[in-house]
């Protein structure tokens, strides 16, 4: 029953995807709009596990048949703390400061048989979609622990490192650059 549901999300997901990112940057006013589309595996790790991701609002979908259902919380920055005495989270996927940080709890991660999960045997907790203004590339922090990664966190760790790149070319709040 959950891999007819999880084969359902992935066809929807597929027909809801124009096959382009849209930039998760500030909106006119402070509005906030997630980052979302298609993006292929560049990192050894990503090639391996993931391959190609695809971001959507209430999850992101994996070309090894991995489906994470998520909610997104609020946004953070690459100079953050990911834990209490530890790195921001530029330090941790080697960006600048000014990187724009979409944080997500992981509601569910769903695996097909024979797959195994982010974290390997541990379960996944949250994901942080770490990308510049342009979000020509994606690296996505995996983490385990039941806090959300923070200043004053304690128990959450980095499980898993994957890194992405947009297929089409840069993105920005007008569209794709070329």
């Amino acid at each position: 029953m959950r891999l007819a549901a999880a084969l359902l999300f992935l066809i929807a997901l597929s027909a809801c995807s124009q096959g382009t990112a849209e930039t998760s940057v500030a909106a006119p006013r402070g509005q906030y709009v997630a980052l979302s589309g298609d993006y292929k595996a560049s990192s050894n790790t990503a090639r391996a596990i993931t391959g190609a991701m695809i971001i959507q609002r209430g999850g992101v979908t994996f070309s090894n048949g991995v489906i994470l259902y998520t909610r997104t919380l609020t946004p953070r920055h690459g100079g953050d703390l990911i834990a209490k005495n530890g790195d921001s989270y530029a330090a941790a996927v080697v960006g600048p400061g000014s990187l724009s940080i979409e944080l997500r709890r992981i509601t569910e991660q769903v695996t097909p048989a024979g797959v195994i999960g982010l974290c390997g045997a541990e379960r996944p907790q949250y994901v942080a979609l770490a990308y510049d203004e342009r979000a020509t590339t994606v690296t996505m922090l995996v983490f385990s622990g039941d806090e959300p990664p923070g200043p004053e966190a304690v128990s959450s760790r980095i499980c898993a490192r994957f890194g992405y790149a947009a297929p089409e070319g840069a993105r920005t709040r007008e569209g794709v650059v070329l």
